[in-house]
């Protein structure tokens, strides 16, 4: 495969395997349903609200269990000294 110009990806020796990585390909629900749909295969999947879902337990878990504030100090601090040291 050639991307801008550029071989990207790999063939098998007899050329019946190709791969390449496309970051981020199945993250489109649309896409991903529609391309599943060419092999039967249905999905229901909503990946924008399941990360969110993810993002936010993370989110809740890191407040319930770490100072936020005081790390946010500690790197304004950080940052301050950096600026000033330049």
């Amino acid at each position: 495969m050639t991307l801008d110009g550029r071989a990207d990806g790999a063939i098998s020796a007899d050329g019946r395997v190709q791969g390449t990585y496309v970051h981020g390909l199945f993250t489109g629900d649309a896409f991903r349903k529609a391309w599943l749909a060419h092999f039967g295969i249905a999905s229901s999947l909503a990946y924008e609200a399941r990360i969110e879902a993810a993002l936010d337990a993370l989110a809740d878990h890191l407040e319930a269990h770490l100072d936020i504030e005081q790390i946010l100090k500690i790197a304004r601090s950080r940052q301050t000294t950096s600026a000033s040291a330049a």
